[in-house]
């Protein structure tokens, strides 16, 4: 299949953040009317054709607006480590270097630690140590005000893929070929049939402590912002 043009990429990049941030199909007026990309609507309407076709969006139904496939996401995630995200940096330092002196106890600054990290990315956040027979569950309320859980199956969906993560939660533990950030989107998930959320996973050492952090949400999380998030905090915490 031939590769996406920098316009097509462009506009296909624009779809997945608006609908991210907003979590309603874009229409080719919408990118139009919004964005200066220096061509008319007619030729947004036949690019978004071509991304469709391409398997990179899909329309919910007749006349509606673009969303984005599994491999719409997959792109959008793949072209994150080109971009910088910096706005939190400051932020994150000052608040875990904060928890590291306030906190007493290795239990108390995990669970405060998880607590912050759900809070920061707005998803349901697990922490898992295994040696210490500790799991970390925040979050629930954060992820469960998405528009997504209007719905009660997805809830229903949601609980079981989380479920289904906590009894596969040790194959990701000393496996070498997942020492880095992975993240999951919909139906690539290795523990669950459900496919209409995403995970992040990383390997992580806190206190000297070796384990994971696993973000879970919607596939329309704010996947820059959350990758950014996780790899800062572990650099913080490294230091």
């Amino acid at each position: 299949m031939k590769e996406l043009s920098e316009r097509q990429k462009n506009i296909l990049e624009i779809v997945i953040r608006e609908y991210i941030e907003n979590a309603s199909p874009i229409s080719s007026k919408f990118i139009e009317k919004k964005y200066n990309i220096g061509v008319s609507p007619a030729t947004i309407r036949a690019e978004l054709y071509e991304l469709i076709e391409k398997g990179y969006l899909c329309q919910p139904y007749t006349s509606a607006g673009r969303i984005p496939t599994d491999k719409g996401y997959r792109f959008f995630v793949d072209r994150l480590e080109e971009r910088e995200v910096r706005e939190l940096k400051s932020k994150l330092k000052k608040e875990i270097k904060k928890m590291q002196k306030e906190m007493e106890g290795r239990a108390h600054f995990m669970r405060e630690f998880t607590r912050f990290l759900a809070h920061t990315s707005s998803s349901l956040t697990v922490s898992y140590f295994p040696r210490e027979s500790i799991l970390l569950k925040e979050g629930w309320s954060g992820v469960l005000r998405d528009p997504e859980f209007e719905n009660i199956q997805k809830i229903h969906d949601f609980m079981s893929m989380v479920d289904d993560f906590e009894k596969n939660i040790d194959s990701f533990i000393g496996d070498t070929r997942k020492d880095c950030t992975r993240i999951y989107i919909g139906s690539e998930s290795p523990f669950s049939k459900k496919d209409d959320f995403s995970v992040l996973i990383s390997p992580c050492k806190i206190l000297k402590k070796r384990g994971l952090l696993a973000i879970m949400g919607p596939k329309r999380m704010a996947y820059d912002r959350n990758i950014y998030l996780v790899e800062s905090i572990l650099k913080i915490l490294r230091d």
